[in-house]
């Protein structure tokens, strides 16, 4: 599976809403760090992940609220 990633994305959004910091970094080290070969392999890590269409996955960050 191919990786994209933009960390100071997720930086900067998480200079305005503080309450997410510590999930996206926690997200970003899994990933980053993560043999994810397939969806499958993604579900395993995380079960609330969904799958979708043109190889896209939408992760529920902090219970869902982003």
């Amino acid at each position: 599976m191919e990786r994209i990633f933009a960390k100071s994305t997720l930086r900067e959004y998480w200079k305005e809403h503080p309450d997410v910091e510590q999930y996206f970094k926690t997200w970003y080290d899994t990933a980053i760090n993560a043999d994810w070969r397939n969806p499958t392999d993604v579900k395993q890590a995380y079960s609330t992940a969904s799958i979708l269409k043109d190889s896209r996955i939408v992760f529920n960050i902090k219970g869902n609220s982003y």
